[in-house]
């Protein structure tokens, strides 16, 4: 009975660990945007801002499907990996549209860690592949950022993501170059996590079966045990399956950014890809 109770608290604390991740990695630790870009680090000239703002929106309405690129910055992610911080911003925020087909990236920056990194929707990972994304980030944007110039790098990253899509878009027989180079992996973690409890699941069955077949000779003790853990079958456990972001209704309609802002369209898919570093 002891090993069963182990098991049981080994499954109910798994459980909990994953729901606290899966929920973490699909809730904004930032607040609502105010537009396609978010300088919360105010490192960004306000006119250049405008202008990134502007260009982002046109490359959206000019796509098809629509494209969606957002830009965040701010002081320090903290103790949370840089990765993990900026999956959970491009999944709160449900970056990309709710159709199908919904490409969309985040460029997100720390600058007191001086990391960077850029999610990369799973619609998206066929034109900016995660060697394609870390190779243009470190042409354009850690000289720029080296130099303390945080305006002209986040601008270029956005040319050249914008001009790059455009290209391979336009080419479909282009050769994509390979994925996985720089992938976070917490995409696959999260599945590993799943394979685990499911083993642990059957591991518990197993025990329990056991312990239910072992324990005919005790009479009234082994009727107690079976009536405390209910006769020796499994606890229902509820596991959250899949990457959907749950970061609350959909906020569409706000305005508080400006002119014409109706926040994202309602994705946040993605899965992890992408590729990041630091200068």
């Amino acid at each position: 009975m002891k090993l069963r109770r182990t098991f049981a608290l080994f499954l109910v604390v798994l459980t909990v660990v994953f729901v606290v991740s899966g929920q973490s990695l699909n809730t904004s630790p930032l607040p609502e945007p105010t537009g396609m870009v978010n300088d919360y680090a105010e490192i960004i000239d306000d006119t250049v801002q405008t202008q990134i703002e502007q260009k982002l929106r046109d490359f959206k309405a000019r796509t098809n499907p629509q494209v969606e690129i957002a830009v965040v910055t701010v002081r320090t992610t903290g103790d949370r990996p840089i990765q993990e911080y900026s999956l959970a911003v491009a999944r709160g925020w449900k970056i990309g549209t709710k159709d199908d087909d919904n490409p969309s990236a985040l460029l997100f920056i720390a600058v007191d860690d001086k990391k960077y990194f850029t999610q990369v929707s799973k619609d998206l990972e066929d034109e900016l592949t995660d060697g394609i994304v870390g190779s243009l980030q470190r042409q354009y944007l850690v000289p720029a950022f080296r130099q303390g110039n945080y305006t002209k790098g986040i601008s270029e990253t956005t040319d050249a993501f914008i001009r790059t899509i455009e290209e391979r878009k336009s080419d479909p027989n282009a050769t994509p170059t390979p994925r996985g180079s720089v992938r976070t992996g917490i995409g696959n973690n999260r599945n590993l996590i799943c394979c685990c409890i499911a083993l642990a699941i059957i591991a518990f069955i197993i025990i329990s079966n056991i312990g239910k077949r072992g324990g005919g000779g005790r009479g009234g003790s082994s009727r107690r045990d079976r009536d405390r853990w209910g006769g020796g079958s499994f606890i229902p456990i509820i596991i959250p399956w899949g990457g959907g972001s749950s970061s609350g209704s959909d906020w569409g309609s706000s305005s508080s950014g400006g002119d014409s802002w109706g926040g994202f369209g309602g994705g946040g898919d993605f899965g992890g890809g992408g590729a990041g570093g630091d200068w």
